[in-house]
């Protein structure tokens, strides 16, 4: 009898109580299903992205498609013998916009020389539509700037910035003149 419960004593202690087993079978177990969702959302985004050997496929099976012949887009896409699409700068204005800010009792001004690239052959088009909507763009752009956080005018591309008013000027324009909003002149100062 006693070496029976020594047998079963011995047989304890070697193997690890159940609790601690379920435990490690539970950590690995949501280890495995978060490197499946892991995996899964990087399929998904090089699925769902763009990449430069898609759009050069893609490209040319629409010319394959048309004959042989370049559809405008196509014609848009490829770059010219400097390497830039055929773009043009316009001046879109120098900007002086001075903010209050009560939370934190501070005043924000914000100076700023914008342009944006336009494709050569909206020129024409996009003079008239400037000439019609430029104190409209110009109010665009203030109330994006006065509107804009701190994070956004620290952030080092200005990124967010020049998406609002992107899509503030070409909503105003209504058709997709500014392909791009640059700014020649940047300065942010909190008094």
């Amino acid at each position: 009898m006693a070496e029976e419960n020594n047998e079963t004593s011995q047989v304890a202690e070697q193997s690890p109580p159940q609790g601690i087993k379920s435990a490690i079978w539970g950590k690995l177990i949501l280890l495995i299903v978060f490197a499946l969702f892991v995996v899964a959302e990087c399929v998904a985004a090089a699925l769902f992205l763009p990449n430069a050997v898609g759009k050069a496929a893609l490209t040319s099976r629409s010319a394959q498609q048309t004959g042989g012949e370049e559809t405008a887009a196509a014609k848009n896409a490829t770059p010219t013998k400097e390497g830039v699409q055929a773009e043009i700068e316009v001046e879109l204005g120098q900007f002086s916009v001075t903010s209050y800010q009560p939370i934190s009792d501070t005043t924000i001004r914000i100076d700023l020389h914008l342009f944006g690239t336009i494709g050569r052959e909206d020129q024409e088009a996009f003079q008239a539509a400037w000439q019609e909507n430029q104190h409209r763009l110009r109010d665009q752009v203030i109330v994006t700037l006065r509107s804009a956080g701190q994070e956004d005018l620290t952030d080092a591309g200005l990124g967010l910035i020049k998406r609002q008013i992107l899509e503030k000027t070409n909503r105003t324009f209504g058709r997709p003149f500014l392909r791009s909003a640059v700014f020649s002149e940047f300065s942010f100062i909190e008094q």
